[in-house]
């Protein structure tokens, strides 16, 4: 089997060596190569590539995006623009992803991912543990419960109730053409979108270690919203989400999001006033543009007809008596 590493970075002239050397260091008894998606830096992210590149030619591709002088992007369909490019241009049977400003911490994990996938064609996704990282300083470690260790992990259980980051997981890419061609009319390839979208063709198997290192920052997009703001974002990601997965897989997201349904849904009326005009229409139109939109829906709640308001009140009591039982059965077993 190969394996396509695929690194992504806008402006993290810091961090190349680091993230660059955690991919090379990693033990490979198996082809490879590194797909290197810029984002059109300006602070001298790509001279520090360029010195990758010239120790590895065969193995390093560098892959530059446009960017326009002082005209402004959304930066999540940005960083979706450029990994779905390195997953187009990209030649392994698996792949990793990783963020520029982030690295990995184990050496065998890969290798151990391989092994796994030879001995089992329905398995989609290895999944690893992950820590959180702030100056150097290891904050907090995500694993799942031991209960789920190295085993397969029911796909409806992980999508309710848990989050493991993107780069900690090892994909197969078992889908074809027609799929990527989908998710670059998307448009949309963020963390969460990764991961599920590959559980929509295989099951999870869930390894007990950490390999990645997620850098945290206390001033990141998300970190620096409200808690209205956020839900908001969720609702969305959710209407993204649900695009991706069969019609099995659909409950356990809405579940796994119904507190921030909930939320914007209890804030419906102030939503204009808590976000601020500027952010409420900008989440407005981003809503409008996507399909079938939950979001879009209880944004203009108050006026959309007394069917649609009722199949939103009845989908958040059926998420809450499913998200009750699974707690129940999961306390009892």
């Amino acid at each position: 089997m190969k394996v396509s590493f695929l690194v992504t970075y806008y402006n993290q002239q810091d961090y190349v060596e680091e993230s660059m050397n955690s991919i090379l260091n990693i033990k490979k008894e198996f082809d490879w190569e590194i797909l290197v998606g810029d984002d059109g830096s300006t602070d001298g992210t790509l001279e520090k590539i360029e010195e990758f590149v010239k120790i590895y030619p065969d193995k390093i591709k560098v892959f530059i995006m446009d960017r326009e002088y002082g005209k402004k992007y959304d930066s999540v369909k940005r960083a979706s623009a450029n990994r779905l490019n390195l997953i187009k241009n990209m030649s392994g049977d698996l792949f990793c992803i990783i963020d520029g400003d982030d690295y990995y911490c184990d050496v065998n994990f890969v290798e151990q991912a391989v092994k796994i996938y030879e001995k089992n064609c329905d398995i989609s996704v290895v999944a690893f543990g992950y820590k959180y990282v702030k100056e150097m300083v290891d904050t907090k470690k995500i694993m799942l419960p031991k209960k789920y260790s190295n085993k397969i992990v029911d796909r409806r259980i992980y999508l309710m109730s848990y989050y493991l980051h993107a780069g900690a997981c090892v994909y197969k890419k078992n889908w074809g053409k027609d799929r990527e061609v989908y998710l670059l009319e998307l448009g949309f390839y963020d963390d969460n979108n990764i991961l599920i979208n590959n559980l929509n063709y295989g099951q999870l198997y869930f390894l007990p270690k950490i390999v990645y290192a997620y850098r945290q920052n206390d001033f990141s997009i998300f970190n620096s919203m409200n808690k209205l703001e956020q839900a908001v974002l969720n609702v969305q990601g959710l209407d993204i989400d649900i695009k991706l997965v069969n019609d099995e897989l659909k409950n356990s997201i809405f579940i796994r999001n119904i507190f921030s349904i909930k939320t914007m849904f209890l804030y419906r009326k102030k939503l204009k006033n808590v976000l601020g005009e500027e952010k409420y229409k900008k989440y407005y139109v981003a809503c409008e543009e996507i399909e079938e939109s939950l979001a879009y829906s209880l944004f203009k709640y108050d006026s959309i007809s007394i069917k649609s308001k009722l199949n939103i009140i009845i989908m958040m009591i059926e998420c809450y008596a499913k998200k009750f039982f699974y707690l129940l059965r999961e306390k009892i077993f």
